[in-house]
């Protein structure tokens, strides 16, 4: 019985790696074209140096562009995505409150525990971090971080999304009092003072970047913007995709040993899917 569901989890997962590839290819595609500069970056790039391809029991894929960049990139989404494919952003899908983009798959579905009470448009994607400068000054950078993290939860929280889990009663008791908190301002409020917040620093060229919209608080996604200035590229299953040139700068910072995975009872996505649809992708 367990080696019949473990199968069938393989399969599904490769079935969802195939999906993130069509995505992938459509950001590399529309990236080439307009000579946008994108990277693989946290799990992806660990799958593409380790695996030549995904962690095997990973779910998703990650891709940063710098700022000045991402805007660019997110006007050609606008002007040339491909029909199969769908531009997800807080100020295009008004209930998405994340200050990321997402590439998604039309026609599939995939709800997280996160999202699932969310009613933003729900389908199989690829995220697309912007990397903001950050402040030199550490003061001012925890003033900066300070200032994100309640924005960004706040807005979370009025857009119904789920972080605390049964027992964990702090983040609970935090949560509610910011779903209470968010009932006194609008979305269009807390959407412009984000995304505000985040560009603070964009016309600066700082030491610094971050991917502040990801899974890692602020001081971990915090890295040094000279791994990034120039890029190779890596097998990445059947394609090739774009990396920083610095990678092993990068993932020693992240991972530490990175080239060893994690024994098996720690090998497991962190997404908590709770609806999964393929749509017309049955391969």
């Amino acid at each position: 019985m367990k080696s019949n569901m473990a199968n069938e989890l393989n399969q599904t997962t490769e079935k969802l790696h195939k999906c993130q590839l069509l995505l992938a290819s459509e950001l590399k595609r529309l990236c080439e074209k307009h000579n946008i500069k994108y990277y693989m970056i946290a799990g992806t790039l660990l799958g593409a140096v380790r695996h030549k391809g995904f962690i095997p029991w990973d779910d998703d894929m990650d891709f940063a562009i710098m700022r000045c960049d991402y805007e660019r990139f997110l006007k050609v989404c606008k002007a040339e995505l491909g029909e199969d494919f769908i531009l997800q952003e807080m100020f295009i899908d008004k209930n998405y409150a994340l200050p990321m983009a997402k590439l998604l798959l039309k026609g599939t579905v995939l709800a997280e525990y996160t999202t699932v009470n969310n009613k933003a448009l729900k389908g199989i994607y690829i995220d697309v971090f912007p990397f903001d400068s950050i402040p030199d000054s550490e003061a001012l950078r925890k003033k900066h971080s300070r200032k994100i993290y309640i924005l960004k939860y706040l807005f979370l929280a009025k857009q119904s999304y789920k972080f605390p889990k049964k027992g964990e009663y702090k983040k609970i008791l935090i949560y509610a009092l910011l779903k209470f908190a968010s009932f006194f301002v609008t979305k269009s409020f807390l959407r412009n003072s984000l995304e505000n917040e985040l560009c603070r620093f964009k016309n600066e060229k700082t030491k610094k970047v971050a991917a502040i919209g990801g899974a890692y608080p602020y001081s971990k996604e915090s890295v040094e913007r000279q791994w990034f200035e120039e890029s190779v590229e890596l097998d990445f299953e059947n394609i090739k995709l774009s990396a920083p040139k610095d990678y092993t700068k990068y993932l020693t910072y992240f991972y530490g040993d990175y080239m060893t995975p994690p024994p098996e009872d720690k090998r497991e996505n962190r997404h908590n899917v709770v609806k999964l649809d393929f749509g017309k992708y049955n391969f």
